[in-house]
């Protein structure tokens, strides 16, 4: 069917505490270190003091014995970002050591303690409202300066309970936004930790990430803060990202009876999945929780009032909502619909440059996501005509990327489904999506065949491939865009894949 009209690579970061096997006695000279404090897969945070000085310092070490070049990158761009920038409510960066191959970032040591070790404590509700104000506006100074954080949450939330200091720590995957086309962009990267990040930072939505994703997080933090747990738990990261684009976790009065209603209803509006609903401003948040608190202390309760009456977005952004394609969305649903019954189907969109077709076929990602479906998504180049399948291997290597945060279980099991339906040709895929090696290792070469008989190999290895992630439990959905760019191998592969006889659950969708 034709609808006339007038990515994504996944890298996870979690910056928890997580216990690693690699383990490294380090040396710095003029430091002294005193004690471990904690450790990632990432790096490692030690308590040090410099030769001949009583002031100790945190030296945070790249824990990593051969870091990549991009590692290598990430630590740097965490010092160069935040040295020149004055702001009381984040931690200070002294200095950058790079000794013998060790990579380490010298830090402020200002007593402080994560917020994660306090939580089991709890708060009263004067103390909460009082570091929430000053953490919505650390945020908010922090946007003000173009810098987005894109990782907050209670262990990077660093409190010293005696000063009653409070501090915002690892800027590691932050980035700065000078420009407001740089500062909106759609994500080819997930970044962040699981439990806290904003739904437009999986990378599964039609949804770009600016700010905003910052004070989505801290409304998972006030969540947990409130009730003692995160809104959204699971031990499967695919049910966990699901959770975040398309549940509403219950509202934290639900879980305390001590959190007033308003207070609720504010951590609620953090939490919203469009960004255009939650808070625009960091000020704004803090307004709120201000009045909260001084009702709270004047009268020992907080009554409703309009929320957000002071929020006001401190940069021009278009809402990112399709309008006026309403009838074209729910016929491309419709077609998922019938997929997800068993069906196969193609579908194509077709219009001039710059009409939103991408757009429209991208907000179908939303719903395919929540019924956990993969979509998957590919765009031809002119330059790379000469180049077979590039937008269909492009595409299942974001498959691949989606896959690989699928717990250990479910990717043994997908192993030996393709290695029992590849056969001896698992090298065919190997070879025209590397990325395979991850999940089915190094596969031995294959016999040398007539040109003939290798493309029909090709073509019946691709199509046991494309069986393997097309089921009743997660329909396949895999966009190609751009198709007047396409090349002839590639649109007979498409043909030979669409009229399978025995695919099931899968729809692809060209536009052009």
């Amino acid at each position: 069917m034709i609808i006339g009209s007038d990515t994504f690579i996944f890298h996870l970061i979690n910056g928890d505490d997580i216990p690693m096997h690699i383990d490294f006695a380090i040396t710095i000279p003029g430091y002294t270190i005193m004690e471990q404090i904690s450790k990632t897969h990432y790096s490692t945070v030690y308590r040090a003091a410099k030769t001949g000085e009583a002031q100790t310092v945190i030296i945070k070490a790249l824990s990593i014995r051969e870091p990549t070049p991009a590692q290598i990158a990430r630590f740097r761009h965490e010092y160069e970002l935040v040295r020149g920038v004055n702001i009381d409510g984040i931690i200070k960066t002294i200095g950058f050591i790079d000794y013998e191959g060790t990579l380490a970032l010298v830090l402020e040591d200002f007593g402080g303690i994560s917020l994660k070790k306090i939580i089991p404590d709890g708060f009263t509700m004067e103390r909460f409202l009082n570091l929430a104000v000053r953490l919505a506006e650390i945020l908010g100074i922090l946007h003000q300066n173009n810098i987005i954080h894109r990782d907050i949450k209670p262990n990077n939330i660093l409190l010293n309970v005696e000063a009653d200091t409070l501090k915002i720590a690892d800027f590691g995957i932050a980035t700065e936004t000078l420009q407001i086309d740089n500062e909106i962009s759609n994500p080819i990267t997930m970044e962040g930790t699981l439990p806290y990040i904003a739904p437009e930072q999986t990378g599964r939505m039609n949804c770009a990430v600016d700010y905003r994703a910052d004070l989505y997080s801290l409304g998972i933090t006030f969540y947990e803060m409130l009730t003692g747990q995160l809104p959204f738990q699971s031990k499967d990261p695919v049910e966990i990202i699901h959770a975040h684009i398309a549940k509403i976790p219950a509202p934290p009065h639900q879980l305390n009876s001590e959190v007033p209603g308003l207070v609720s209803d504010i951590v609620m509006k953090l939490l919203s999945k469009s960004t255009e609903e939650r808070y625009q401003n960091g000020f704004g948040l803090a307004a709120d929780l201000r009045e909260g608190l001084r009702q709270l202390q004047k009268t020992g309760r907080i009554k409703p009032f309009p929320l957000g009456s002071r929020d006001i977005s401190p940069r021009f952004i278009i809402p990112q909502t399709m309008i006026g394609r309403e009838d074209e969305y729910y016929v491309l649903y419709a077609a998922f619909e019938r997929v997800s019954q068993g069906r196969v189907e193609v579908m194509l969109v077709t219009g001039e440059p710059g009409i939103g077709k991408s757009t429209l076929v991208n907000e179908i990602s939303k719903p395919i996501v929540g019924k956990r479906g993969y979509f998957i998504t590919g765009k031809f180049d002119p330059f790379q005509k000469t180049v077979p399948y590039s937008a269909i291997v492009q595409a299942f290597q974001g498959l691949v990327r989606q896959l690989l945060t699928q717990s250990d279980e479910y990717l043994r099991n997908l192993k030996e489904r393709l290695l029992a339906d590849l056969g001896p040709n698992g090298k065919i895929i190997t070879d025209a999506i590397p990325e395979i090696e991850l999940i089915i290792g190094k596969q031995p070469d294959v016999q040398d065949l007539g040109s003939e008989e290798t493309r029909n190999r090709f073509n019946l290895s691709f199509k046991k491939f494309v069986r393997a992630f097309a089921d009743e439990k997660q329909p396949l959905v895999m966009f190609l865009d751009d198709l007047q760019w396409v090349d002839p191998a590639s649109l007979h592969l498409m043909q030979t894949i669409a009229t399978d006889q025995e695919l099931r659950y899968a729809l692809f969708i060209g536009a052009f």
